[in-house]
């Protein structure tokens, strides 16, 4: 049987089978961090698990307790999130959902103008924690723009990234989606589902299972007031249960500290959505301590 030499960070070199995979590459080393990839990085390109490798290759297996561990944690779980909300919501145009720090977030566009209340939190985590538990691979795509734009026909935000593109408009945004090549990569993970990205992935849904949704807010399509309104789910995701209850707690003990609440709890200040969620009013308890802290700092200076 003929083989492949890799080149591993620390200048070791292993070798594999021809056709082996990054994760071939991960069991031959242990099985424990076999368990604990989720990517790889393949002379110098973050790359998927499942893809080949080629002889005289240097290669790094990515964990997902590292920084771009947890990143492509966060941006797979984002995949689960569109996929559970269009299981949910028949109809709904899902547009953009990176990854960010501590997290992710998804966009969409509901039928009907919904906007998504608590109890749909509730059953759309449900619903990706079944996702979950079906363990879906996540299979790999490339495609021209043209498949691409007829893939992806009945997702107007989706078409419209890769005109973008094509028409050298492509920003950031778009990048971070499908890159600024000829060649559009997707990814699939059932037979009724199927997202735009430039990956990489974790090999299935079942490396996902410590997240959590947190809040919904609106968010204008590419940041601008002249276009529609979507609908914004954030949530976390983290590589064990422990490291996200940590989180959990962190954001649970700095609520308890936000001067905002302390503020309005202490009947100093309120901050009116009547008028903008930013704009303090204060209250007359609040008044005076604002006069006795200027009054303090005019002495002292």
């Amino acid at each position: 049987m003929s083989t492949l030499s890799v080149t591993l960070p620390d200048g070791s070199s292993r070798e594999l089978a021809q056709g082996a995979t990054a994760l071939d590459l991960a069991k031959s080393i242990g099985s424990g961090l076999a368990k604990a990839a989720v990517a790889a990085v393949v002379d110098g390109v973050e790359t998927d698990l499942t893809a080949g490798l080629n002889d005289g290759q240097e290669v790094e297996i990515i964990t997902a307790n590292s920084d771009e561990g947890r990143h492509v944690l966060r941006h797979s779980t984002a995949h689960v999130l569109a996929q559970a909300v269009t299981r949910l919501f028949p109809g709904a145009k899902f547009s953009v959902g990176p990854a960010i720090e501590h997290g992710f977030y998804y966009d969409f566009d509901l039928p009907g103008g919904k906007t998504f209340s608590d109890d749909d939190l509730s059953d759309i985590q449900k619903e990706m924690e079944r996702i979950v538990k079906e363990d879906q691979p996540f299979i790999r795509s490339e495609m021209s723009p043209d498949e691409a734009l007829e893939l992806f026909a009945d997702q107007p935000y989706k078409c419209e990234i890769i005109q973008r593109v094509t028409s050298a408009d492509g920003d950031a945004l778009d990048a971070g989606e499908v890159g600024l090549g000829d060649v559009i990569s997707a990814y699939r993970n059932s037979d009724t589902f199927v997202d735009m990205c430039v990956g990489p992935h974790v090999p299935s849904t079942g490396k996902l299972k410590h997240f959590a949704l947190q809040r919904t807010s609106g968010a204008y399509w590419r940041g601008s007031e002249e276009a529609r309104m979507l609908q914004r789910i954030y949530g976390t995701a983290w590589e064990s249960k422990g490291a996200l209850e940590e989180h959990l707690n962190q954001l649970e003990e700095a609520a308890k500290r936000d001067h905002r609440r302390l503020a309005t709890e202490l009947d100093l200040l309120s901050f009116p959505s009547e008028i903008g969620g930013g704009l303090a009013i204060w209250h007359p308890k609040g008044a005076t301590v604002r006069r006795m802290m200027e009054d303090y700092s005019r002495e002292r200076h």
